[in-house]
């Protein structure tokens, strides 16, 4: 057996082309931005995201690894148009390159705004901002929870207005940072935690005031996160929304109960003033007196009115004339009854007079009589019988039966006979 010819060139294999494909790739495009536009995006179960880059000419495919991905802001859309930066690397299993993004800004937008306009269309439709659902705040709270820096001057101020205004109403403090990294996940966690210890009555409470002072759009971003959206929506204790100032609005305004401009404010729309209570119910009582007062007088009027008049001078006068009228009118039924009945008794008496002398009876009496058939039909002339008929006369007194032997010039013949 020979052996095998030996070659003048060397022979790659595939993954050994592959790789070298792939080193001068990666080595000379490690890092480079790209813009284009969003086609093919998929995201499967794994968390990576797989799109392409195009053009009016060419496309690049792309991915964007789950650690990447969990960074971003917003959510890339097919049509949408990005800046990427990443590297260029080679897929060894199909041998395509491809473009492993590691950073992704809309392009023309900022990739917050984009992030936070993503968000308000997705809790728009989720009912989060429905107003509906928005509940009313008490009137006369007991108990109060803070959520907001402990080392922060909105804590200090609003608790300094709740003991001017109501001191009543105790007030808890659960410290939370407000900004930076972490921030919407502790304000999240303090919702969430405070409507624990009310659902299992360990703290009821009357509300939640979520508040800090103003600052810039990054320093409040901790307020548009979904984090904090989710927890207040799904919050059983009213809250109040107090972050930023007047022209500050997030997320967290939009879907907390009540939305205050600044922290003060929330305490203000929480709480009546103590003085301006104490004010209202001296109105009220002064008004509640004068109207007591005149109402005492108006009933003392009524009385000596009363007083005056004879049936409560002499009570039983009124009692003995309508006795006596009582009387007067029982005597006058009676005769009336007695009247009445005599007049009916004699229309009852010529009623049947009458009818005695048109009872066929009488008319017997004079010598007259009935004859019916034997069916009980009454004879009125001689042709309603025929010879042989039987037929029952009714007198005066009993009745008589008897055969027709004649009747309209008929005449029996003897049944005994021939013809």
């Amino acid at each position: 057996m020979s052996a095998a010819p030996k070659l003048d060139r060397e022979v790659l294999t595939v993954s050994a082309l592959t790789a070298q494909v792939r080193g001068v790739i990666e080595g000379e495009f490690p890092a480079v931005w790209v813009e284009g536009e969003v086609s093919n995006f998929a995201k499967p179960a794994s968390g990576h995201m797989y799109l392409t880059l195009k053009d009016a000419r060419s496309q690049l495919r792309a991915v964007i690894y789950r650690g990447v991905g969990l960074r971003l802001r917003f959510d890339p859309k097919n049509g949408m148009e990005v800046l990427a930066r990443g590297r260029l690397s080679v897929y060894d299993a199909r041998g395509d390159y491809q473009f492993q993004i590691e950073e992704l800004q809309p392009k023309g937008l900022g990739a917050a705004e984009l992030a936070l306009r993503q968000l308000k269309e997705k809790l728009l439709a989720k009912g989060y901002f429905d107003p509906r659902r928005k509940r009313p705040l008490p009137r006369f709270p007991r108990r109060v929870a803070l959520i907001a820096s402990a080392s922060g001057a909105a804590v200090r101020d609003m608790i300094e207005l709740f003991a001017q205004r109501w001191p009543l109403a105790e007030v808890v403090v659960r410290p939370s940072r407000v900004q930076g990294d972490g921030a919407a996940e502790e304000v999240a966690v303090a919702v969430r935690g405070l409507n624990r210890l009310h659902s299992n009555g360990t703290l009821p409470l009357d509300a939640i005031v979520i508040g800090r002072g103003g600052g810039s759009a990054e320093d409040l971003w901790a307020f548009n996160e979904e984090a904090v959206a989710d927890a207040v929506f799904q919050s059983a204790v009213p809250v109040v929304s107090a972050v930023g100032h007047e022209i500050d609005v997030t997320v967290c305004d939009l879907v907390a109960d009540h939305r205050a401009e600044t922290p003060s404010a929330a305490v203000v729309a929480l709480t009546p003033h103590r003085d301006e209570l104490l004010t209202g119910l001296a109105d009220l009582g002064g008004r509640l007196r004068e109207a007591v007062t005149h109402r005492l007088e108006l009933a003392r009027r009524t009385l000596d009115q009363l007083a005056s008049r004879p049936a409560l001078r002499q009570p039983l006068r009124r009692v003995h004339d309508l006795g006596q009228r009582l009387d007067d009118t029982a005597a006058r039924l009676h005769r009336a009854a007695r009247q009445r009945l005599a007049h009916e008794s004699d229309r009852v008496a010529a009623l049947a007079a009458r009818l005695d002398t048109l009872s066929p009876l009488n008319v017997l009496a004079r010598g007259y009589s009935l004859t019916r058939t034997a069916d009980g039909r009454l004879v009125r002339a001689a042709t309603d019988v025929v010879p042989g008929d039987l037929v029952v006369t009714r007198l005066a007194s009993g009745e008589v039966e008897s055969q027709v032997v004649k009747s309209s010039g008929h005449q029996v013949t003897d049944p005994g006979s021939s013809s």
